[in-house]
């Protein structure tokens, strides 16, 4: 009733890392739409989120950054129609390296160790917040798992971009392409 969360073991912590900041994003859009907000793109460090269109009516576009390096930059366009967020989660962007070997934030919780699947993990659909949760676990499962869970989701398209520099996308993903 008071929203509130209370843990009796003193060891016990919650984290909101992996949806914090998209949860963040997408209450702001929500806020900003309610006093009257009627076109925008809002980006806040790797979330996305789409208020109406462009001036004009066309769609706005964002680019998904390359893991791999810089050439180029972005290695795909995506169109976002309103209410879209794009939320890309990797692990060439907060890392460091020791004796050769790159650490980075997102931690398999079988391993306790930075997750190996893949270098980037891009979700699309109409809620940052979902859209940060899930780059965020399908980041650190296998690629036939992750792809389970996307293709029973309405309204969610995913892209996997994986160590051996493969893009892997769900069955609806191409629609959403910048021609």
């Amino acid at each position: 009733a008071a929203q509130t969360v209370y843990f009796a073991d003193p060891e016990m912590a919650l984290d909101v890392g992996a949806v914090g900041k998209g949860y963040a994003v997408e209450q702001t859009a929500r806020a900003a739409q309610a006093r009257g907000l009627t076109s925008a793109l809002l980006n806040i460090g790797g979330n996305v989120r789409a208020i109406g269109t462009k001036p004009g009516g066309k769609p706005w576009t964002a680019g998904v950054e390359n893991p791999w390096g810089d050439d180029p930059a972005y290695i795909q366009a995506v169109e976002l129609a309103d209410g879209d967020s794009l939320v890309i989660s990797g692990d060439y962007q907060r890392y460091f390296v020791v004796n050769g070997k790159r650490y980075h934030h997102l931690i398999d919780p079988d391993t306790l160790f930075p997750s190996t699947y893949f270098n980037g993990v891009t979700v699309l659909c109409s809620d940052s917040g979902l859209a940060d949760c899930l780059t965020t676990g399908l980041f650190c499962q296998p690629l036939e798992d992750g792809m389970k869970i996307v293709e029973s989701l309405d309204g969610v398209e995913a892209m996997w971009c994986t160590p051996d520099q493969q893009i892997i996308t769900s069955s609806g993903w191409d629609a959403h392409l910048k021609n």
